[in-house]
């Protein structure tokens, strides 16, 4: 009986389980950007999604209400300020590790972003 009860809760998990990870596109796009931040193009989710670059654009737009780089800024920011909160990394590591080539333009998006730089974060 206590068997057959494991059994069942068992199959009720499995169930809920596979349903909260029924995701749309566009979750499914902004996990991907997530997950590459630091290479990440728009034709390159395409191509991973096999949707044509501007369809994804607009359907990025119309669901979230950002472009594709508002979101790949928002993701790299996100990760960049807990690279430099939780490691000891310097900000030209982490400039690498997110996406930047070069560490300039890491400098005023970081800026733009948080109003603040990084050296400043990074002392505070």
């Amino acid at each position: 009986m206590t068997l057959a009860l494991l059994m069942h809760v068992a199959r009720e998990y499995r169930n809920v389980s596979a349903r909260a990870e029924i995701l749309s596109l566009s979750d499914r796009i902004i996990r991907y950007i997530g997950e590459h931040t630091d290479k990440v193009t728009l034709g390159m989710v395409a191509a991973h999604f096999s949707y044509h670059p501007n369809y994804i654009s607009s359907l990025l737009r119309q669901k979230t209400g950002r472009t594709f780089s508002e979101i790949l800024l928002e993701q790299r920011m996100d990760r960049a300020l807990a690279l430099l909160k939780g490691t000891s990394l310097s900000v030209e590591e982490v400039s690498a590790m997110v996406g930047y080539n070069d560490t300039s333009n890491f400098y005023r998006a970081f800026r733009g972003y948080y109003r603040v730089s990084p050296r400043e974060y990074y002392k505070e």
